[in-house]
């Protein structure tokens, strides 16, 4: 009886041993996949492109309503280039409302793809989440 509970006594010595190396190379992911300066070495180009769309919706919202033509544009030339058949300004809105869209979904279908690089399963539930239809969201009570 000595000889198997000391049989079994090393088998639990090196199944500790393993999981406390399985818990310290865990720990060390988590370090690395929550450290920001880490990710911005790795990713430089993602942290580039959120920081551009989000200095071009925050440009976007913050810009005055009435400064946008007269102060961006000679408003005679605009005037004339719409009598032309041409709506200039229309174009460029329409334009930079399509840059918009693009840097939107790039950025977003980024983030994505490595917060399921990050998390196992997570692909899964979120495409059925996307099918979702989106349900009538409540207001919060006051």
């Amino acid at each position: 009886m000595d000889k198997a509970a000391d049989k079994i006594e090393a088998h639990i010595d090196r199944t500790r041993e393993r999981l406390g190396a399985n818990l310290r190379e865990l720990e060390q992911r988590v370090e690395a996949a929550t450290d920001w300066r880490e990710q911005f070495r790795a990713r430089p180009h993602l942290f580039l492109g959120g920081a551009f769309v989000g200095g071009a919706l925050l440009a976007a919202t913050f810009r005055p309503g009435s400064a946008r033509i007269s102060d961006s544009f000679d408003t005679s030339r605009l005037s004339r280039a719409s009598q032309s058949g041409v709506d200039a300004h229309g174009q460029v809105l329409e334009l930079w409302d399509d840059v918009k869209g693009a840097l939107i979904g790039v950025a977003s279908a980024q983030i994505t793809r490595y917060i399921g690089d990050l998390i196992p399963g997570f692909d899964e539930h979120y495409r059925r989440t996307a099918r979702r239809p989106e349900a009538p969201r409540a207001l919060p009570h006051e």
